[in-house]
């Protein structure tokens, strides 16, 4: 029996065999690669051989051949996009308000030194494990804007903070509904384990969230502006008063609970980005980019937030692109536009601006 396992967010791979006279299970870990993303792609013959993939931040998708108690051969390999052997990667763990730990990744180049400018994306919902992938293939997390920002010499950050289903359905419960807040308190203590190991500094992290990280990045902009120095948010959820009246979002009353009943909107209001924008706070400048055609999270989430950060005085800048629905990007050209524009706002906001 072949069975791919989450070992602190590490993809393994295991090989069970039972004995037939004693009924016993014993386990074997095939090795593929450390700090890797594995999938099961099938076996062959008598399934003592598996097709097994892995991927890591800086090695694009492998395809390995695997038999139990040998090393697994390599079968094919997308071409690497990138060089990348003067980068590094390690998983880090960050201790969050009510003593969990949370595992991290950070990528940055060999023997960086000093506190570097910092890029953390997370997302923290409906059980969706966010594992580690190639730096260049990662559309969902704003495509290669990764990549770019560790060749600039910059930090890259993937946080593993509860809501997603990296150590099973607890992991996801424990950030439901009223415990939403501990997805925001696992980010805030990740940008701190950056700045109290030098990492990082105060107001040279930027965060990023899609979709249901838009409610995590809002709600993080807004509970800690003193920590975060620049914020992107794709197709996001920032009305949690109306979320449920919009497209999709009836369908989500489970994970957030339901602004129409007091009990529900006595927690929902505490965190809700938009409702929790105040007059006189200096925000961090935050890119909003979204579709005119997302059928799933309705427009004007983003919409409303800019235009309630502007008139606070605010610095605000949006990306609506009609075409593209919920992951906006249509095609691998608006993708990269839109990589090179978040790579100009993070220049100019964490590099450039004193």
């Amino acid at each position: 029996l072949w069975v791919k396992a989450l070992d602190d967010v590490e993809g393994k791979l295991f090989a069970l065999r039972r004995d037939p006279e004693t009924g016993k299970w014993s386990q074997k870990e095939v090795p593929l690669a450390n700090n890797a993303t594995v999938g099961i792609a099938g076996t062959i013959g008598k399934r003592d051989i598996v097709l097994a993939t892995a991927e890591t931040m800086l090695m694009p998708p492998t395809l390995y051949a695997a038999t139990e108690g040998k090393a697994p051969q390599a079968v094919q390999s997308l071409p690497a996009t990138f060089d990348a052997k003067d980068m590094s990667v390690e998983k880090r763990f960050a201790t969050s308000k009510d003593g969990t730990k949370i595992p991290y990744f950070l990528a940055r180049k060999k023997g960086s030194t000093g506190p570097v400018p910092a890029l953390v994306h997370a997302y923290g919902g409906f059980r969706a494990a966010q594992t580690p992938g190639y730096l260049t293939g990662q559309p969902y997390r704003a495509g290669p804007l990764g990549l770019f920002w560790v060749e600039d010499g910059n930090a890259y950050v993937l946080a593993n903070i509860r809501g997603g289903g990296e150590y099973g359905p607890a992991w996801h419960q424990a950030a439901l509904r009223e415990k939403r807040q501990a997805s925001f308190d696992d980010l805030h203590a990740v940008a701190e384990d950056l700045v109290k190991t030098g990492v990082s500094a105060k107001g040279k992290i930027a965060i990023s969230g899609r979709s249901n990280g838009g409610v995590l990045v809002g709600a993080a902009m807004t509970q800690r502006p003193d920590l975060y120095g620049a914020v992107i948010s794709g197709s996001p959820i920032k009305d949690m008063w109306r979320y449920d009246k919009m497209l999709a979002g009836a369908s989500w009353v489970a994970e957030y609970g339901d602004p129409d009943v007091p009990e529900d909107w006595a927690f929902l209001s505490k965190y809700s980005p938009y409702q929790n924008i105040r007059k006189g706070v200096k925000y961090p400048p935050i890119f909003l980019y979204l579709s005119t055609k997302d059928d799933r999270v309705h427009p004007g989430h983003a919409r409303k937030y800019a235009a309630r950060l502007m008139e606070n005085g605010n610095r605000v800048y949006y990306h609506e692109y009609i075409e593209g629905g919920h992951s906006v990007g249509a095609d691998h050209a608006e993708d990269a536009v839109r990589a090179a524009m978040l790579h100009g706002f993070l220049l100019r906001e964490l590099v450039e601006k004193k």
